[in-house]
């Protein structure tokens, strides 16, 4: 346990603790965790000791778009940190009060995990048999049908971080992980008539800013909600054996059938849900340069690898970006809500209204097909207030139409301190409305409502409306035969809404569902398909309409589907939807297509049947988006069964086209790994694509440990005859898979000055893989002669030097002897060395570089305060110099206005012209370290070390890209330990080296919004 010291600091970062007005000894299982606790320095968005606005005067800081208004629904001290709003079908405003954040009652801290999570002494006991805490879910009414929620009632509290709630079937939803609980309401009144159901249990609790959230029905009668980031799940239900999974995702469960499972994976951190009218799925995140993600069902999209960890699939081989957006690219829309409430005007029909509470404002964004996906366009926005207060934290749209947005009301906004001075006795909730209107909600109780009536409201302008009125109509215990004719005739018609009526009553008949495979309206279409893909039923339709469908979003459904049925219908599905070479430039369609082929690749039988379609070849999506992945998958495995496969697919393969591309998959599925003995076909048929690929094969060879190709390459790599540009490739090759007679060759081309400083560059990198001690002392001997400083090569040479504790310690000697300079070691030259652990070899390094630096809050805040003075006049400095200075002394790493290098994030969509974000970041830069830029340090078994930040990882490999832009693939096998590394590779007191005219330069340069002088620059 006591090992926890030498990593608590970034783990304080990643996670969130909270003292509870009590000592640190009840929140921490150790002393130590105590310890560290009581002297953590707080850092980020943290409270300034400002004093809130009282809520009717805050209304003043609101400057709306033009056409709207906004008005206080409830407040302190009847709501307090309000997260998640909710609407039942009487109209009632339920509120999720999240005041247990940050820190769950009960629990202690016990360890953490490999990736920096939370592990705490229990799994806290579902209610009614567990710690109380301070959550509390209440209900606002409208009594007397004016618009105004005159009556407040607590439905539920004492829950322990509970994060949403669900109201419907005469029941009461409420997520509170580890558990999905049901609290019985049979006369709904809005209170519980007994103790809860447990109906999930599994979720994470590791860091109660991504725990799972925002639960929601769908239309569908699932209820759907996400998990965020940091969070790992291992849920289950009583029918559904342990789903596990890391970070982020989609996820549902079904009721009645008591079933979860993962709707789609991936995303930010996710801590937002919207579906919309045509029920498509999406989310905001808490990244920037984009308004959020789309999710199809199935689907996989980009995770920070690190942090998160892999996707549950290791044979994915691809994931989805965000959406593509044009407007402000600041961090970060995090609440997300799509507008169709019918109220407002035209302008926001469909459109996104994203909340952003890092930089107090409300985005509207116009939403656009983008293939099968989507893109935004920023428009005016919606409201941006000038109280730092406002930390809008939840968006949606309510009964009557008006957008409802809950705040979180703070001046702190950064998780990133174990201090508990959130500002918990306050919170707003408003309402968004056009002038001139008082929205209300005049329809009554859905639930008391006629078959006629209901169906009557499947019309209705506000989507919450007609979905709220499909769930009423979903949820009784039967309906009409006249009903169900009216639905069936109106499903006919093109009603989205009657069919999620026949579907949720499984009344969706074979019959019915071939004719509205026909139908004119391709929602309607994409519905049926994806009823028909969840019920898992094998219907024939499904295979002629996937030749003949003309809307990409039903074809990106029927592959959705293809994975959910039966392996021969399923891939009969995929073959005709790859005829469809236009896909192959659509954003999602390729993986769509693979990952249907994919999930029935262990249906050996179907799959031979369906390679046997010599057609099939010919398709151009055929090879471009599965044949480079399908060896691949079958090779990943490692297996004697799916080798032998590989060589029959290849025996298949009709072309000889591709069976280059099939091959290439197969090398990809072996980067970083020997290769395993092979069937004969199979070597033969590698043996021949090498030699047919030229030098690229010869490279193959040695990376896999080939024989003669090791002999062949090295000949070639010795010989100044052969071109520059293949003796480049020979020689990364022989870093990737060392080669013991190869050290020499290197060790020469390393240290000789030639016309080609890439060969040496990349000469010397790839003998950090030759334990040799002999290689770190003669790089040092020649570190100021034909090693330059030129081209990168001094770099080049640090980075392998400090890749080996013997060969460290020769560079620390050459850093004692003042041959070399300690400023002109790169910063994760200086991250790596401190990796190892002997107590005489960091007392070296620490002599040498000094030690950690370990700044102490009041030094903090005494350079700060410097710093803001410096700087109060923000017309001072001059925006040519500072670039200068912001290219000497950030450039090497972040990126301003095109400028600049990327190892670090760049800089361009923060809130730039604020001090209180530049400045600790800047004097403490390892206090917050922006997700995805966090290093790692892999202990490997030949005893290297490699440092850099997790490029991406599955079941066989890690690869980590380091900071010369080069990414190493290492098998798991070869691989000691893989851990975060506390530090920023940004050095401490960066400021330290210049003079207050140059800060006060860099500064106007980091602020300003640039000008067309610098840019042209």
């Amino acid at each position: 346990m006591r090992h926890l010291a030498s990593v608590f600091l970034f783990v304080l970062l990643d996670n969130v603790f909270i003292q509870h007005g009590s000592a640190w000894q009840e929140v921490a299982a150790d002393p130590v965790v105590a310890d560290l606790l009581e002297q953590f320095t707080p850092a980020g968005v943290m409270n300034d000791g400002s004093k809130p606005t009282p809520a009717q005067q805050a209304l003043d800081s609101f400057q709306m778009k033009a056409g709207t208004k906004i008005e206080l629904v409830a407040s302190e001290p009847r709501v307090t940190q309000p997260l998640h709003l909710s609407w039942d079908s009487k109209g009632r405003l339920w509120v999720v009060q999240y005041r247990q954040y940050q820190y769950p009652a009960g629990l202690k801290v016990e360890r953490f995990d490999q990736h920096l999570r939370v592990v705490f002494d229990k799994t806290p006991s579902a209610p009614p048999n567990h710690t109380p805490g301070n959550d509390c879910i209440s209900v606002l009414t409208d009594t007397d049908g004016d618009g105004n929620f005159d009556q407040q009632t607590d439905a539920i509290t004492g829950l322990n971080i509970a994060s949403s709630v669900a109201i419907g079937n005469r029941s009461i939803w409420v997520l509170n992980p580890p558990y999905l609980l049901r609290y019985p309401d049979s006369d709904r009144d809005g209170i519980p008539d007994g103790p809860p159901e447990t109906h999930l249990s599994g979720f994470g609790l590791q860091d109660t800013h991504s725990v799972a959230n925002n639960l929601m029905w769908g239309p569908d009668c699932w209820l759907y909600a996400v998990n965020g980031s940091t969070t790992v799940g291992n849920v289950s239900s009583r029918r559904t054996p342990a789903t596990r999974f890391e970070g982020q995702c989609v996820w549902r469960y079904h009721p009645q059938k008591e079933v979860f499972e993962i709707y789609a994976e991936g995303g930010g951190n996710n801590f937002s849900l919207e579906i919309d009218a045509k029920g498509r799925v999406f989310s905001g995140t808490n990244g920037g340069n984009t308004r959020g993600w789309y999710f199809p069902q199935g689907s996989y999209s980009h995770k920070n690898w690190g942090k998160h960890g892999p996707l549950t699939n290791p044979y994915a081989f691809g994931y989805f970006p965000p959406m593509r957006f044009k407007g402000d690219g600041r961090r970060f829309p995090q609440a997300f809500t799509i507008y169709e409430g019918g109220l407002l005007d035209e302008a926001f029909a469909g459109a996104i209204v994203a909340p952003n509470a890092m930089q107090n404002l409300v985005w509207h964004s116009e939403r656009l097909r983008d293939g099968s996906t989507y893109q935004t366009i920023d428009l005016p926005n919606l409201l941006e207030s000038t109280d730092r207060w406002f930390r809008p934290v939840y968006c949606g749209v309510g009964p009557d139409g008006a957008i409802y947005i809950a705040d979180w009301y703070d001046s702190r906004l950064s998780h990133i301190s174990p201090t508990d001075d959130w500002h918990k006795s306050s919170g707003r909730i408003y309402r968004i409305a056009p002038e001139n209107t008082q929205p209300r909600y005049d329809l009554g109780d859905l639930a008391k409502k006629s078959d006629a009536d209901l169906i009557s409201l499947l019309t209705h302008r506000n989507k919450w409306v007609r979905q709220r009125s499909v769930l009423e109509l979903s949820w009784r215990e039967s309906i009409q035969d006249s009903t169900l004719k009216v639905l069936q005739s109106a499903a006919m018609a093109s009603s989205l809404e009657a069919l999620w009526v026949l579907g949720n009553r499984e009344l969706l008949t074979d019959a019915l569902a071939d004719e509205l495979l026909v139908n004119a309206d391709a929602d309607v279409r994409r519905w049926v398909v994806r009823l028909l893909g969840d019920a898992h039923r094998n219907h024939g339709g499904l295979t002629t309409l996937a030749h003949r469908e003309t809307d990409i979003q039903v074809r990106s459904q029927l592959a959705s589907t293809a994975r959910r049925i039966k392996a021969t219908t399923g891939l009969q599905i995929t073959r005709n939807l790859l005829a469809h070479s236009q896909d192959a430039k659509d954003p999602h369609m390729p993986l769509m297509l693979w990952w249907a082929v994919e999930e029935h690749a262990e249906h050996w039988d179907d799959m031979l049947a369906f390679l046997a379609d010599e057609s099939l070849w010919d398709e151009p999506l055929f090879a471009s988006a599965i044949a480079p992945r399908l060896l691949r998958r079958y090779a990943a495995t490692g297996g004697a069964a799916d080798l032998e496969r590989c060589s029959e697919i290849l025996n298949i393969c009709p072309t000889a086209e591709l069976k280059p591309i099939l091959l290439s998959g197969l090398n990809r599925a072996f980067q970083g790994r020997i290769i395993p003995p092979l069937p004969p076909s199979l070597q033969t048929a590698l043996s021949e694509f090498r030699a047919a690929s030229g030098v690229y094969g010869l490279a193959l060879g040695v990376r896999q440990a080939e024989a003669n190709s090791q002999k062949s390459a090295l000949a070639k790599l010795s010989s100044s005859a052969t071109p520059t540009d293949d003796r480049i490739e020979l020689a990364s090759a022989f870093g990737d898979t060392a080669y013991r007679p190869a050290a020499t060759v290197l060790l020469t081309l390393a240290t000789r000055r030639s016309d080609s400083p890439a060969l040496q560059r990349v000469a010397l990198t790839a003998l950090a893989a030759y334990d040799d001690p002999k290689i770190g002392q003669t790089i040092c001997k020649y570190m100021n002669s034909t090693i330059s400083e030129d081209y990168g090569l001094r770099d080049a040479a640090c980075r392998t030097l400090a890749s080996r504790q013997p060969w460290a310690e020769a560079l620390l000697e050459e850093l004692s002897s003042w041959r070399l300079k300690t400023q002109h070691i790169p910063p994760d030259v200086v991250q790596r060395l401190r990796v190892y652990s002997a107590p005489e070899f960091k007392g070296r390094v620490d002599s040498v570089f000094g030690p950690p630096a370990q700044i102490s809050s009041e030094e903090v805040r005494r350079r700060i305060g410097e710093l803001k003075t410096l700087l109060a006049d923000q017309t001072a400095g001059n925006l040519e110099r500072g670039r200068e200075v912001f290219i000497a002394n950030c450039g090497n790493c972040h990126s301003l206005f095109g400028v600049g290098s990327r190892i670090g994030p760049p800089l361009d969509n923060y809130d730039r012209a604020n001090l209180d974000f530049w400045l600790p970041a800047i004097v403490a830069p390892s206090l917050e370290i922006r997700e995805g830029y966090q290093s790692y340090a892999a202990l490997l078994v030949d005893g290297r070390v490699l440092t850099g930040r997790l490029h991406a990882q599955d079941l066989q490999v890690v690869s980590i890209a380091t900071d010369d832009g080069q990414i190493h693939t290492i098998a798991r096998s070869e691989i000691d330990e893989l851990r975060a590394l506390k530090s920023s590779l940004m050095p401490e007191k960066i400021l330290s080296s210049l003079s207050d005219t140059q800060i006060t330069d860099l500064f106007a340069y980091l602020r300003s919004r640039t000008n067309k002088k610098v840019t042209e620059q």
